[in-house]
């Protein structure tokens, strides 16, 4: 079942700043199918916010959104799908700074289910 993880309020977030985390569970197929970021920055010069994937210690960036289009409308296949380790995850993080006394938030559209071991390999 999807269901959308909701991080926590940030208020003027530093650059990199992680919105949102989900780990994929030791085992599990983790895929990810869309997400969305609220923002009170009311211009769209340099605000990117970057859908991430962490995995073996390299982030690869899976989509961007900014502030005219803050989100990636639910896909019907998932956007990236990693087998979890308990420790690679995604992210959303906002690529510069926010604005003094700016609110923002990330979500992500998230299923988990179990990994058969013959359709992954690790």
């Amino acid at each position: 079942m999807r269901i959308w993880v909701n991080g926590a309020e940030a208020t003027a977030p530093a650059a990199t700043t992680q919105l949102v985390k989900v780990v994929p569970g030791a085992g599990k197929l983790g895929k990810v199918y869309g997400f969305r970021v609220a923002s009170q920055e009311v211009t769209a010069a340099g605000k990117v916010w970057r859908l991430r994937a962490n995995v073996q210690g390299m982030a690869m960036t899976v989509a961007s959104v900014d502030v005219t289009c803050p989100s990636i409308q639910p896909a019907a296949a998932p956007l990236f799908v990693m087998k979890g380790n308990g420790v690679d995850f995604y992210e959303v993080v906002n690529a510069v700074a926010g604005a003094a006394g700016t609110l923002h938030q990330a979500s992500l559209l998230y299923e988990e289910e179990d990994c058969p071991p013959d359709r992954v390999r690790d």
